[in-house]
């Protein structure tokens, strides 16, 4: 009986060796890379090929919302698409001049994100400087004093990979609607 025990006793402890012998080999990490150092070739070409994958999928998405509500947008060269929902008077903005407007944000499915379009309020921002989505920006870029658009963007021109952590995921096409109140030079 004692030996049977102590058969028992050996083997345990050495599972237990060999489990921890299998979690120090398998503990063992590449050393990474300095922040400074660009990835090796094959994980380089797999972020390619996945920023591909994001591409053509929301753009797919795009088009398809498109066509189920029957728009007419043109593609920008800047990668959104674009309809402009009523025509303003004078000049487009142009870098540094201070603009005044109002924007709906919502997903393609319909969610609603944000809004001040046709409140009271409204935004004010300095072309060029940065201080919201670059899509927005572009988009209001395109626009004359008095003009509404509605514009597609994709992810990249949007909140990209991180959202706004609220209630835009990450990799999301948005639905803008634009209203160019003022522009200051």
């Amino acid at each position: 009986m004692r030996r049977k025990n102590m058969k028992r006793r050996v083997l345990a402890w050495s599972n237990i060796a060999a489990l921890l012998l299998l979690l120090l080999v398998g503990c063992k990490q590449a050393p990474q890379l300095p922040a400074n150092q660009l990835p090796p070739d094959d994980e380089n070409a797999k972020l390619i090929t996945l920023d591909k994958a994001i591409v053509s999928t929301e753009e797919s998405q795009i088009l398809q919302y498109i066509h189920q509500h029957q728009l007419k947008m043109q593609k920008d060269e800047l990668g959104f698409w674009i309809t402009i929902l009523q025509k303003g008077k004078g000049a487009s903005p142009k870098n540094n001049n201070i603009i005044t407007y109002q924007y709906s944000i919502s997903l393609l499915d319909g969610t609603h994100c944000a809004s001040n379009y046709n409140t009271t309020k409204t935004s004010t921002l300095q072309i060029g400087h940065a201080k919201t989505i670059r899509g927005i920006e572009l988009g209001l870029m395109k626009l004359q004093q008095g003009g509404q658009a509605l514009i597609l963007l994709p992810s990249i021109l949007g909140y990209s990979v991180s959202g706004d952590r609220h209630s835009i995921p990450p990799y999301s096409p948005l639905v803008v609607y634009l209203k160019l109140i003022n522009i200051k030079t």
